[in-house]
């Protein structure tokens, strides 16, 4: 009875280790998925950040001339880029008094040149981000009417123009 007893335990230990085995495997190709997908997202977000290529004042520290963690990430994905290629840099001024954007965009100017960016290729302004946008064909108008209280839009559409009284 006890070499019985012992002969199953030993092959419940053998199969419980087998199983692992396999877990671990799995274990390596779920993190190998999560790394794959990870890596994706962030070439999507780097891609997003240069062709924005906009710093906003919630990328600085509030109501300071550096750049927060945000900031500094999007900084570094811009400043890798253009190293390569000339372009135009937007720092938005936003609320900010004109000493203190301008506090921020020497800071800029300087982290540009620490990270090996020729800025003689570059501008920086107080520009609109980049990306495709609306197409200006399109045009809204909203007028209000004096008699009835409503309001009129005016709505236009590669030459073609409807109008909706509210």
């Amino acid at each position: 009875m006890r070499l019985w007893c012992t002969g199953i335990i030993c092959w419940a230990g053998v199969l419980l280790a087998g199983c692992n085995g396999e877990q671990t495997g799995n274990k390596a190709e779920k993190n190998l998925d999560t790394e794959l997908v990870n890596t994706l997202n962030n070439i999507q977000v780097e891609n997003a950040i240069i062709t924005q290529h906009t710093l906003y004042p919630y990328h600085f520290v509030t109501d300071g001339a550096g750049l927060n963690d945000l900031g500094q990430r999007d900084f570094m994905v811009l400043a890798k880029h253009f190293k390569e290629h000339p372009g135009v840099l937007n720092v938005r001024q936003g609320e900010a008094g004109t000493d203190l954007y301008s506090a921020r965009v020497a800071q800029v100017q300087s982290r540009l040149k620490e990270a090996g960016v020729d800025i003689s290729r570059m501008t920086i302004s107080d520009g609109m981000p980049g990306g495709p946008g609306m197409l200006s064909e399109t045009i809204v108008t909203t007028t209000p009417q004096k008699s009835s209280g409503s309001s009129t839009t005016t709505s236009t559409r590669s030459g073609s123009t409807g109008t909706i009284t509210r």
